[in-house]
């Protein structure tokens, strides 16, 4: 069980970010048949369970395991995926909120209000505790710098943009006041620091070059950086005037304006990310975990431009948003399967492969 278990790390949780955001994008979707609204719930289900069964394993493993995960914690890779188990959470909770209520009625907002709270405690220890461990006991280095250096510091603002969904099933002004004020604070949290690390992740890029092939899924991080800073300002912009009254008004407006900015700086990183990919797989580049780097940051951005269309009604975000999640279907299609072949592989190597073998090599020499 141990032995098992050591196989099991925070870098799983990716596969939930991934997963979530797909279902997400596929009920959200402008115009969206009925048939996709059902497959994205149907898909929500899945990952519910997966992200649960997710939550077990990670859990069993802090109990069975501490020295290995103490290790994680000290990892300057690994611990960064730590940050992936509350935004994994996250895809949970927004689809509890969305649709959650068609499912198990009303009472999947209130699952949905007790798991957000859970999820703000996890996404603000990751924000703290891991570059805390970067600052004094990892080894890093400008020229080994690359995205998952934002995977423990966007949790907050992702967590931000999933309040604003809760803040309209809360009870009473004072308390959605309350609502929020918190969620403002963790976007705060989360995005200065984050463009911070853009920009020494830029000086990385223009004097280092790219990261080693493995770690080529994480040029995408940074996308999903903006997408959820897009959707953090337009979702708590909309309920601002509810703390600042009249003025709540016009910063309600520069929230979209902020989001515009940030959404335009998305599409550079969309860009980039693109020629990137395709620069790395025109020499190789290998499957490992990290492809689910590909999806969580191109749902969220394509999540923010459809909040985008919503508050402005544009058409061109509309096609855009429709777009971007036939390019996220297509990521996450890809990369379920190899991810599934890869599993089956593992598990057919382990039951007959090496261990197999060496039954067969004791038999022979007794």
């Amino acid at each position: 069980m141990v032995q098992m278990l050591r196989h099991f790390g925070p870098n799983w949780f990716t596969v939930g970010m991934g997963t979530g955001i797909t279902a997400l994008g596929a009920y959200l979707y402008p115009g969206a048949p009925g048939w996709l609204r059902e497959a994205g719930t149907v898909l929500w289900l899945f990952n519910t369970l997966l992200v649960g069964l997710f939550l077990i394993l990670i859990h069993l493993r802090m109990l069975l395991d501490r020295p290995g995960m103490k290790a994680i914690l000290h990892d300057p890779v690994q611990s960064m995926f730590w940050g992936a188990m509350p935004m994994a959470l996250t895809t949970v909770v927004n689809g509890f909120v969305d649709m959650g209520p068609g499912v198990f009625g009303p009472v999947a907002v209130q699952v949905a209000f007790v798991v957000w709270v859970a999820n703000v405690a996890m996404a603000v220890v990751a924000g703290i505790v891991v570059p805390y461990m970067m600052f004094i006991r990892q080894d890093h280095a400008l020229d080994r710098l690359t995205g998952i250096w934002l995977i423990p510091v966007v949790p907050a603002e992702v967590v931000a943009a999933s309040g604003s969904l809760l803040i309209p099933h809360v009870v009473g002004l004072e308390a959605q006041r309350t609502l929020l004020l918190i969620s403002m604070g963790l976007w705060a949290l989360s995005v200065p620091l984050a463009f911070l690390i853009l920009g020494f992740l830029f000086l990385r890029l223009a004097l280092h070059k790219l990261p080693p092939k493995e770690m080529a899924a994480s040029t995408w991080i940074s996308l999903g950086t903006l997408g959820t800073g897009v959707m953090g300002l337009v979702g708590l912009g909309r309920y601002m005037p509810l703390v600042f009254g009249t003025l709540g008004q016009a910063m309600a407006g520069g929230s979209v304006l902020a989001a515009l900015m940030l959404w335009g700086f998305g599409l550079w990183w969309l860009a980039i990310s693109i020629l990137l990919t395709l620069h790395y797989l025109k020499r190789g580049m290998p499957f490992n975990l990290g492809w689910w780097g590909l999806t969580f940051p191109l749902g969220v951005f394509t999540g923010g431009t459809d909040f985008l269309y919503r508050q402005l009604g544009d058409w061109l975000l509309q096609d855009m948003a429709r777009g971007l999640f036939v390019m996220l279907a297509v990521f996450w299609l890809v990369v379920a399967v190899r991810t599934v072949v890869g599993l089956v592989r593992r598990c057919a190597w382990v039951t007959g492969g090496v261990p197999h073998a060496q039954r067969l090599a004791a038999g022979r020499a007794s």
